[in-house]
């Protein structure tokens, strides 16, 4: 794991469980993890595996957007197109999926 992303991790476990108002330890054991683990991962270089870091987010009540602090907004227009394309039959959905990409091509 990149140095920078096992920082930004252990940053964000320590300013959520903050944010939270528990204890390293009362993370520790809603996330059903070992003593001094938490204080390890907020301190210490350390490789999480993706369980343990499932399960600190899962004791911490975040979803993924959350935890990595991404907002998503869908575009309704996009979320209407692919609606339209999935009702035609695939030999024309086909023909008009290579139209839009010749379309955007031309506009780039």
């Amino acid at each position: 794991m990149d140095n920078k992303l096992q920082e930004y991790i252990s940053k964000r476990i320590r300013l959520l469980r903050i944010q939270k108002g528990i204890t390293q330890m009362e993370l520790e054991e809603k996330a059903g993890l070992g003593y001094n683990y938490i204080y390890k991962l907020e301190n210490k270089p350390n490789n999480i595996t993706l369980s343990t870091l499932s399960k600190v987010m899962e004791a911490l009540e975040i979803d993924i957007t959350t935890f990595f602090d991404i907002e998503f907004t869908p575009d309704s227009d996009i979320e209407d197109l692919i609606l339209l394309l999935n009702d035609l039959p695939k030999r024309k959905r086909k023909e008009v999926i290579q139209a839009i990409n010749s379309l955007v091509r031309t506009l780039k």
